[in-house]
């Protein structure tokens, strides 16, 4: 079976989020203190493919996996970080 892409990862990811865990991850994008930041104009009012883009040409492919882990903690997303960990350890 080929491997997914990390894009790919990411996007079934955010997309198992529902509407409102989805909200609070790009609310929680927004507010990372660390650098590099992510302006409001690239997240407000984006579906979950473009936030990847985001997430993606913001952080690097490797970097994006560990900011959305991270995220998904914060709000309580702890099954879905798991799956995607696990899912990049089976790549």
């Amino acid at each position: 079976m080929p491997r997914r892409s990390i894009k790919l990862l990411l996007a079934d990811t955010l997309e198992d989020l529902s509407n409102q865990n989805f909200e609070k991850f790009c609310y929680d994008l927004l507010d990372r203190r660390q650098e590099p930041r992510v302006r409001r104009c690239r997240v407000e009012g984006k579906k979950r493919l473009e936030i990847v883009d985001v997430l993606v040409s913001t952080f690097t492919e490797k970097g994006s996996v560990g900011v959305t882990e991270e995220i998904l903690r914060e709000i309580g997303c702890n099954r879905e970080a798991e799956t995607l960990v696990q899912e990049m350890q089976g790549r």
